[in-house]
């Protein structure tokens, strides 16, 4: 989807963004091996803003923030009403160290071969949370059509940005531009091995998260 990420090193990105950043208000990350929705999540806004938001999209016309959209799809990401105008005016960056997904009920932890993180294309929108009486800052990735590795795994794949394209979807405005971003990730530049089961709990997060194991549920025989 990916709907549970890594976020525990951001210096490679704010060193390859740093033209883009105007404001840090993160400084020194704080690691989350096992970042879900609701979580707090570092995010570079097309403002220039770096920062920590909500991981998980509220639209502006939700009756609560438990109305959550975690990814957004490419395909149709202009035609939604929900999404439209953030995606002509509020898009972000999202710096991860890898994400999540399930295959047979076994976690892999998918990651880059060559640098220490990918940047995922996302969009963002402001929320007025009533309980709270502050506007909650959220934002939702966008996903596409998985590459060649990832696709017997899952049937979606993030969004992930070139370095050299960072200042075109952040500040470009014109939508033909934009949509030619939306490109397939290069396999060959991706890799992933399996991961404790116990990333399965959100409450488990430490950096063995990360580390390779290999799997075998009950009844099954090993993957590799």
């Amino acid at each position: 989807m990916p709907g549970r990420i890594a976020q525990f090193d951001d210096a490679s990105f704010k060193n390859d963004a740093s033209a883009l950043i105007n404001n840090d208000l993160i400084k020194t990350i704080t690691p989350n091996y096992n970042l879900a929705p609701t979580h707090a999540i570092a995010t570079l806004l097309n403002n220039g803003n770096y920062l920590y938001t909500h991981f998980g999209y509220i639209p502006s016309w939700a009756k609560d923030k438990k109305t959550i959209h975690v990814n957004a799809r490419n395909e149709t990401i202009y035609e939604k009403n929900t999404f439209r105008e953030s995606f002509k005016f509020n898009r972000c960056i999202i710096p991860i160290n890898g994400y999540y997904e399930w295959l047979d009920k076994i976690p892999h932890f998918i990651y880059s071969k060559n640098t220490k993180y990918f940047a995922l294309a996302g969009i963002w929108n402001e929320y007025y949370d009533e309980d709270e009486k502050q506007n909650i800052i959220n934002i939702s990735l966008i996903t596409c059509e998985p590459n060649e590795k990832i696709k017997d795994i899952h049937h979606r794949m993030p969004v992930i940005l070139e370095k050299e394209d960072y200042s075109t979807w952040l500040e470009n405005d014109d939508i033909n531009i934009l949509n030619k971003l939306f490109k397939i990730y290069d396999s060959s530049k991706m890799t992933f091995h399996t991961v404790s089961t116990n990333v399965n709990k959100v409450s488990f997060n430490d950096i063995s998260c990360i580390k390779k194991e290999d799997v075998v549920l009950s009844g099954q025989q090993s993957l590799f």
